[in-house]
């Protein structure tokens, strides 16, 4: 009777314990497996296609890094969803992608508490840097629970397809997405796509086309796949007439078969990824040449740029505090209480957040890059993901330091969601070694 009493509980939880084995492991297989990767996938649908306002569906316009309330999107419920099931099942690998967080997040919660004003507003910016923060470790996460090494890249190059079909839908005449009110006349003939203004569409499209030039090219039909998503990415682009985006995407693309070249040697894939890049720069001319000649400063940046140095001369320490910059510098500018802020994501967190919190939400961008760069100079371009990055870094500063969209709403969060993950991914042998190439 004895053996029985003690048998009874063991015999009982084994299958208990079987049930919460296999039903965890069918969960990570879901995540791990890049075809049924699909809360990554809802993710960036939600970052690129459809960020949709859902509470309040409609909040006071204000040109900030967020609304001036804070509010619920779809990705906002996509990375709740994420966060959740990757501390569930890589719960090591989400704290490891919040480490070079902490002393930002320390700091805001420091001058929230010590410093800044509450207001809604400055709730929805706090909100907003937090919630980088989050993807960038979400991304952490994904890439060590990603078998195949390019479940993002693959999402996002659909994303890139599914953008060029709603610019040719407009181009048609059944647009899927109008950009009404005073904006549309300065949208006017540029693609917007699903986005309300062809820069927020042309920064999309350029980590669309990041993520492609990691996919792998191991077979004619996967070339050919990279290839024509390229092709795709850049049509798009140049169809949003963004300058600064033209110029950083085709550096990336020349940059990154330069890197490979050192690693290397030419290969035929070489002359095509050229020949399209070159052509795009040819068929873009004409609308280059007619933006330089009616804007060639860039309207009215030299401006907001004084403005925000006197800024940050004035709030050295702590700024104007999180997505404030309209609201009290405009106060006492007349151009700036417009809805323009300066058009520098440096300057513009620098005015916001102070001198040492800008450098610090930088900090885990920075030691992405840093390590993409000794991993280039060490694998001697080989490192096929490292070399993507580095590649991308002129066009990413480039971006940031002539417009403020890459710390704006869906955006930035894209940004940091792909920083995290092609950061986690660097040096990895099992992910690079789908570079193939051929």
């Amino acid at each position: 009777m004895s053996n029985d009493t003690v048998a009874d509980p063991v015999d009982t939880g084994r299958p208990q314990r079987s049930r919460l084995a296999a039903g965890r492991a069918l969960l990570a297989l879901a995540l791990s497996d890049p075809r049924q990767n699909v809360t990554t996938a809802l993710l960036v649908v939600t970052l690129g296609l459809v960020p949709v306002a859902l509470l309040p569906a409609e909040s006071p316009i204000y040109s900030g890094i967020a609304n001036a309330t804070p509010t619920v999107y779809t990705f906002t419920l996509t990375i709740a969803l994420s966060c959740l099931l990757m501390a569930l099942l890589a719960g090591r690998s989400l704290r490891t992608g919040l480490l070079p967080w902490a002393p930002f997040l320390l700091w805001l919660l420091t001058l929230t508490l010590t410093t800044w004003d509450w207001s809604p507003r400055t709730g929805s910016g706090l909100l907003h840097l937090c919630l980088g923060a989050v993807v960038f470790a979400i991304g952490v996460a994904a890439q060590r629970q990603d078998r195949g090494g390019s479940a993002l890249s693959w999402v996002f190059a659909g994303v890139a397809w599914v953008q060029l079909g709603a610019i040719l839908a407009a181009i048609l005449g059944f647009p899927l997405r109008e950009v009404t009110g005073a904006q549309a006349l300065d949208v006017l003939g540029r693609a917007t796509g699903l986005t309300s203004h062809p820069g927020e569409l042309s920064k999309l499209l350029f980590f669309c086309g990041l993520c492609v030039l990691t996919l792998p090219q191991r077979t004619a039909r996967e070339r050919w796949a990279v290839w024509l998503t390229l092709g795709a990415v850049l049509i798009g682009v140049s169809l949003t007439q963004s300058r600064s985006v033209l110029v950083a995407i085709m550096a990336m693309i020349l940059i990154s078969v330069l890197l490979e070249l050192a690693a290397g040697k030419w290969q035929r894939k070489h002359f095509v990824i050229i020949g399209i890049t070159l052509a795009l720069g040819l068929a873009s001319l004409p609308w280059l040449i007619d933006r330089f000649m009616a804007d060639p400063t860039g309207g009215a940046r030299p401006q907001i740029t004084q403005i925000a140095l006197s800024t940050i001369r004035d709030h050295p320490w702590a700024g104007v505090g999180p997505n404030g910059y309209v609201a009290v510098v405009g106060a006492t500018d007349r151009l700036t209480e417009t809805g323009v802020p300066v058009h520098n994501i440096f300057l513009l967190s620098t005015a916001e957040l102070g001198i040492l919190g800008a450098l610090l939400l930088w900090l885990p961008f920075a030691a992405v890059s840093v390590r993409a760069i000794r991993h280039v100079r060490r694998s001697r371009g080989s490192d096929q993901t490292a070399r993507v990055l580095v590649s991308a870094l002129p066009g990413i500063v480039l971006m940031g330091m002539t417009g403020w969209g890459l710390l704006q709403g869906p955006y930035f969060l894209t940004f940091a969601l792909v920083m995290g993950y092609f950061g986690a991914r660097i040096g990895d042998p099992h992910a690079n070694g789908a570079d193939g190439r051929g």
